[in-house]
């Protein structure tokens, strides 16, 4: 269990006050936890080790640390900055091996930035772990579960059996969404030991309703747990107790940011674990005027 309450202005004026909680377990059926998670602002995050293959608990550690050592502790972060720690986690995990059992983790969360001196949050995502939002009573999902082949199977540009046959089938896309950050939000990540147990109306209810970041934490494994607990689960739970300046009444714009990001989980694949790829990440970003 983690637990932690911070304060931080950003070089802009931006100020926010954020509260975590953290919870993980091993589940009913696996042997060890392949889980792993950072809370320190500016990034909440979780890590889900690739079920099946080699070490996915020393490639999600991995991911934590390399995500840890490239942020500076306690300040706002930037695109660029962000974008770099991605990559560096996708290189360090490469390093740990190739072939068919390479190691290979998921990962999602956010981290704190400004945008025109106001506080946003930059949600990343790399397969599918999920970060949901409950702010200004909605309730939604932000990351998106997504992979290279999965997207070319949604399209219809390729069939189930067809993608079985493609070299980079488990070429995982990255994405940087950034969305303002209010008084009042609750952030939820987790692992699909979470989310593929437990409802994500259920998922809502608790987080609405428990007010305790703790308690909802505990309530969220425990409901994984009694839906059958097939995998790890690992929630963190971050809640904003602060921001300032506040966003007014909304108008929205869309900014493109491209970095490079390295993304692959290689199970089964020829290639290293994780291949570098460029992309233009979609930074959305609701600007808002009073």
């Amino acid at each position: 269990m983690g637990k932690e309450c911070v304060e931080a202005v950003g070089p802009g004026g931006s100020r926010v006050v954020i509260a975590h909680a953290a919870r993980t377990d091993v589940g009913r059926r696996r042997t060890h936890n392949e889980d792993s998670w950072g809370a320190s602002f500016p990034t909440y995050f979780v890590a889900d080790g690739m079920g099946g293959n080699d070490a996915g608990d020393v490639a999600s550690r991995v991911v934590v640390d390399t995500m840890c050592d490239s942020l500076a502790p306690g300040e706002f972060t930037t695109p660029a900055l962000l974008s770099t720690a991605v990559s560096r986690a996708a290189l360090a995990v490469a390093d740990l091996g190739t072939g068919s059992r390479a190691p290979g983790s998921t990962l999602t969360g956010i981290a704190f930035q400004e945008y025109r001196g106001k506080p946003c949050a930059a949600v990343f995502n790399i397969g599918d772990s999920r970060t949901y939002l409950l702010s200004q009573g909605s309730f939604e999902q932000i990351s998106v579960d997504h992979s290279e082949v999965q997207e070319l199977i949604d399209a219809g540009y390729v069939t189930d059996v067809e993608a079985r046959a493609l070299p980079h089938r488990n070429t995982i896309t990255a994405d940087i969404f950034m969305v303002p950050v209010h008084r009042g939000d609750r952030w939820v990540i987790c692992s699909d030991g979470l989310s593929g147990e437990v409802t994500d109306a259920l998922i809502e209810m608790i987080v609405r309703h428990v007010k305790d970041r703790e308690q909802a934490a505990d309530e969220l494994i425990a409901q994984a747990l009694g839906a059958g607990g097939k995998d790890n689960i690992t929630v963190v739970i971050a809640d904003v107790l602060e921001a300032e300046p506040e966003w007014g009444q909304s108008s929205t714009g869309d900014e493109t940011v491209d970095n490079d990001v390295t993304v692959n989980t290689a199970e089964g694949a020829d290639s290293q674990p994780m291949e570098k790829q460029q992309l233009a990440d979609a930074t959305r970003v609701e600007e808002q005027h009073a």
